[in-house]
Order: structure tokens, then C-alpha cells, then sequence
């Protein structure tokens, strides 16, 4: 188990109230952190990629580092744009969404 890894049990463990959502939370950033790793993996800078896929570099940070909401047409931009693969995989979670009209849902990148 890694240090990150005992760190969180650890928190769970301390606080299961505040930690509840956590998985949901970490996937959903998760995204965000996925599509940086296909960049760099394809060898890509953020200014690069900005200028292929004709977005601006501050927006491609932004969606990297906060990835929580992202469009299935910004995704298949940074394939087209890396030339690499990668795998898209959406699981149905339970219920919806408090005070919103959306189902909820985890989505799975995978860098291939």
C-alpha cells in the first residue's frame, strides 16, 4: 500500500462521515489528471496540444486540473490531437444527484 494510500484508509478510518463521498470526488478529478498523463505520454505540452486542438492553454489547465465535468468532445479532441488511444468507461452509481436533474455517474480513463 502506498504512503497516499495508508493516508487515506487512515482519514476514512477517522472520519467515515467526511470521507464519504471521497471515491466519487477522486474519480471525477481523476479525469482531469488522466488526460495530462495521455499528453505527456504522447510527448504533448500543454501548448502543443492547446494549439492543435485550437483551445487556449489556460482552459486545457484548467480542465487538467479540475477535471470534474468533462465533455465527451473535448476527450475524443485530445485523442485525435495525441494520436494514442484510450478507453472510456462509465458505471451507473446509485440515485442522483441532490438538488440537480442529472444521474450520477463514475467514469474510468485509461490510457492505452
Amino acid at each position: 500500500m502506498s504512503d497516499i494510500e495508508k493516508f487515506i484508509s487512515e482519514r476514512k478510518a477517522r472520519s467515515p462521515k467526511a470521507w464519504a463521498k471521497f471515491e466519487e470526488k477522486y474519480h471525477k478529478y481523476a479525469i482531469g489528471m488522466l488526460l495530462a498523463e495521455h499528453r505527456e505520454n504522447a510527448g504533448m505540452t500543454l501548448s502543443q496540444l492547446a494549439k492543435r486542438i485550437k483551445m487556449q492553454k489556460t482552459a486545457l489547465s484548467r480542465l487538467e486540473n479540475h477535471g470534474e465535468d468533462v465533455r465527451l468532445s473535448t476527450i475524443t479532441r485530445y485523442v485525435e490531437a495525441t494520436g494514442r488511444p484510450l478507453s472510456l468507461r462509465i458505471f451507473p452509481s446509485t440515485g442522483r444527484h441532490p438538488g440537480k436533474h442529472k444521474l450520477a455517474a463514475t467514469v474510468e480513463l485509461a490510457s492505452a
